[in-house]
């Protein structure tokens, strides 16, 4: 297998890349977890998992297939292996990296939907701007909904994942900064016309290069 192959190339039809290798150990680890009777972690790196099969059929680009099957990998083995408990800070980082990576997904999985304009369409600058606009407000509005999880599940479940206003307010704050970022680079990423799908030069047989 050739360098170019390697990094831009599919490597067979079911496996194609690094990318699946890193969703295969998403799932993996949830096997691995109900085995060992860790019927909470496994649930939640199951579902992470799906996800990123999910995302898989969207045919992203690679970038941002990697983003986000990083971003679940990331929240599901931090969840898995308490890393919040132990990482005081860890959840900051969580809460600025997962509207980065994510918020420009669910703008790209909508414009499938042919709900909004396609990155790869021809733009002029008001469609750069509601491109950056609603790509920032998918995040942020991803980042609150999971706040109201959090504060229902302490009210029913009896977790304790909502410390205080304080966390709950600074949680929304690096979600609302990390989709601003990701809005700002997908923005970037359409006014450059990298298109939206996965894609490499020349011919690749298992690849849509119709972008």
């Amino acid at each position: 297998m050739d360098t170019r192959t390697l990094l831009l190339g599919d490597w067979s039809p079911v496996v194609r890349d690094g990318i699946d290798l890193l969703r295969i150990g998403i799932l993996a680890g949830a096997a691995g977890f109900a085995l060992a009777g860790d019927w909470g972690a496994a649930a939640v790196l199951g579902v992470l998992g799906a996800l990123t099969l999910l995302a898989r059929a969207l045919n992203l680009p690679r970038v941002y297939d990697l983003c986000f099957t990083a971003a679940m990998a990331l929240q599901g083995y931090g969840e898995a292996f308490a890393v919040y408990d132990r990482l005081v800070r860890f959840d900051d980082l969580v809460h600025f990296t997962l509207p980065l990576l994510t918020a420009p997904v669910a703008y790209i999985a909508l414009a499938r939907a042919e709900v909004v304009p396609d990155p790869k369409d021809e733009t002029r600058l008001p469609h750069y701007v509601g491109i950056f606009v609603v790509t920032l407000a998918l995040g942020t509005a991803l980042g609150a909904v999971w706040e109201i999880v959090e504060w229902r599940s302490d009210a029913w479940l009896g977790s304790d994942l909502s410390i205080s206003n304080d966390d709950t307010v600074g949680d929304l704050v690096r979600d609302t900064a990390g989709s601003l970022v990701g809005a700002a680079l997908l923005v970037v990423w359409a006014r450059w016309g990298w298109g939206s799908v996965r894609r490499v030069p020349g011919v690749n047989t298992h690849e849509d290069v119709d972008a």
